[in-house]
């Protein structure tokens, strides 16, 4: 009995705890919705009347929400609006705040609830100044159903257009006559420059410049004429006085906050124009001093003919990026959200397009420094052959014998095998070697001897050091011979005619001696051996050659 009275006991417990828990959520259901409740009868509400808003209703009143207000203050002023009356607007205080009046009827109150007091607003402000709007939504309310205004008010804007119409063709013409005539006398003022001066080579820039410059400020003063029409034609109409006004405001405050910005940018200009003017002169300096090092005048340490112009270069390089990393902060817009954004996109292209030519950058050093190639020189890179004219940062240039003129990226000269032909022996410009290949029936010391006799007619190749014969390979069906020789000579052309005589030195030389050369190809023994009988070496068109070799 006990036990089932103890069960009992519990289920009344439990049933009991479930309703209380019932009771607990409708409560909280219930104040939720009468949260949202408020909060909707909390919402702002515009009183907008003719394109105008009058009165922004935030709180409401007694069991009027803030849209009700703003909903029956519209059919209140509608129906004031149906009455004859003289549209006297008049505020008058009351307990709860002020009220607004159209020709003695109340419109609409205004509460002290509708005040922004952060904002520095007050409820006797905010009832005069929706008074005067109010006054001047009547009026135009009473201005659309007089078809004589809306008569005037055509007119004007049309005397307004052909005003506009008459000042946009004077402004083209007086510009174009004023452009004309500056741009004459600044042709005659670039004729009389010196011919090599730089402002004679920019002249030709300068005009076309500034007639830009004039075509540019007949637009401008054009589009500017065209905003003012636009905003007296709309403040001219009852229905769009409104949006006139909002512009004329909008132009007013966007003028006022540029004017404010270029004050508050003046002194950033200054530091930033002292930071570039300090630059350039540190970069003069630099650039003399570079001048100095190439000229071989002075030499600094490590820096010295060779070394010093690109060294100098890249400090040049570095002391700009330095002095635009000083300046940016100072600049006018660096601190907006929209230059920080455009300089991390721009910073993020360069970052992925700069790679080659950080690259083609690192290469050039490494060929300075290195002393791997000196201007002057006579280089063989793949199939590139000629005297180096320049190493700059992002190409090597070289002058071949026929006059080209060859630009490497530094990249593919540091990747390749460079062949210098300048640093073979001291005292010499250069080496030439060229190859011929002979059968094994010829004795190698017959080869020998005619490859240094034909070396010996080119007055170009020096005697010392002397010419050198080497065999350089047994192949299947013939004998590989290379000679090499020293050419007293420092432009590429002399190397290239060097190289012309010598070929055709050993030519002769061979055919002379009844000697086939084999190259490029042999496949097996002719007949009659592959040799010019020296009574036909200038057999028609041919004509003797005082330059070639002779026997």
């Amino acid at each position: 009995m006990s036990a089932r009275t103890s069960l009992s006991s519990l289920c009344g417990r439990v049933l009991s705890t479930r309703a209380a828990a019932c009771v607990l959520l409708q409560a909280l259901l219930m104040c939720l919705a009468l949260h949202a409740s408020a909060a909707e009868q909390e919402k702002p509400a515009e009183l907008v009347l003719g394109n105008r808003t009058i009165h922004v209703f935030r709180t409401s009143l007694g069991a009027f929400s803030a849209a009700e207000r703003a909903e029956g203050a519209r059919h209140r002023f509608a129906h004031a609006l149906d009455n004859a009356g003289d549209g006297e607007v008049t505020v008058k205080p009351i307990d709860s705040g002020f009220q607004v009046e159209l020709d003695g009827k109340p419109i609409f109150n205004v509460l002290p609830g509708d005040a922004r007091e952060l904002a520095g607003e007050t409820a006797e402000a905010l009832a005069k100044k929706s008074s005067r709007l109010l006054q001047t939504t009547w009026r135009e309310q009473r201005e659309q159903g007089d078809p004589r205004a809306t008569l005037f008010s055509v007119l004007r804007v049309a005397a307004a257009a052909a005003i506009l119409a008459g000042m946009l063709v004077g402004i083209f013409k007086f510009m174009g006559y004023a452009g004309n005539a500056i741009n004459t006398h600044l042709a005659r003022r670039v004729k009389t420059l010196s011919a090599s001066g730089l402002s004679a080579r920019t002249g030709s820039v300068f005009l076309s410049l500034a007639s830009r410059s004039y075509l540019f400020i007949a637009w401008l003063l054009s589009l500017f004429g065209i905003f003012l029409f636009l905003i007296f034609a709309l403040e001219q109409f009852a229905h769009t006085r409104a949006i006139g006004e909002q512009l004329a405001e909008t132009m007013q405050n966007l003028s006022g906050q540029m004017l404010q910005s270029v004050g508050a940018a003046i002194p950033g200009v200054f530091v930033a124009i002292v930071i570039f003017m300090l630059t350039w002169v540190v970069a003069q300096l630099l650039r003399e001093f570079a001048n100095l090092l190439a000229s071989g005048r002075v030499r600094f340490g490590a820096l010295n003919a060779h070394t010093g112009p690109t060294t100098m270069r890249l400090a040049g390089i570095s002391l700009w990026l330095f002095a635009l990393a000083m300046a940016f902060p100072y600049l006018p817009g660096a601190q907006t959200e929209a230059f920080k954004g455009l300089s991390v996109v721009v910073g993020i292209m360069v970052s992925i397009g700069a790679s080659g030519i950080i690259g083609q950058i690192a290469s050039g050093m490494i060929l300075t420094y290195t002393r791997a190639l000196l201007v002057g020189e006579y280089v063989r890179i793949q199939e590139h052959e000629g005297t180096v004219t320049e190493l700059g940062l992002f190409v090597t240039r070289l002058r071949t014998g026929l006059g080209e003129e060859i630009a490497l990226p530094n990249a593919l000269v540091l990747a390749n095998v460079t062949r210098n032909f300048s640093r073979a022996a001291q005292g010499c410009s250069f080496v030439f070697d060229t190859s011929v290949t002979i059968g094994y029936d010829t004795p190698w010391r017959q080869v020998h001897a005619m490859l240094m006799e034909a070396a010996k007619p080119i007055a170009e190749i020096a005697t010392d050091p002397a010419p050198v014969v080497a065999q350089t390979a047994l192949a299947d069906f013939y004998v590989a011979y290379k000679l090499a020789v020293y050419v007293k000579a420092e432009s590429p052309a002399v190397r290239a005619r060097v190289a012309s005589d010598l070929h055709a030195s050993i030519q002769d030389v061979f055919n002379r001696h009844g000697v086939q050369i084999m190259s490029p190809h042999y496949m097996l023994d002719p007949a009659i051996a592959k040799t010019v009988p020296e009574s036909q070496w200038y057999t028609a068109p041919a004509a003797a050659d005082a330059r070639l070799p002779r026997g």
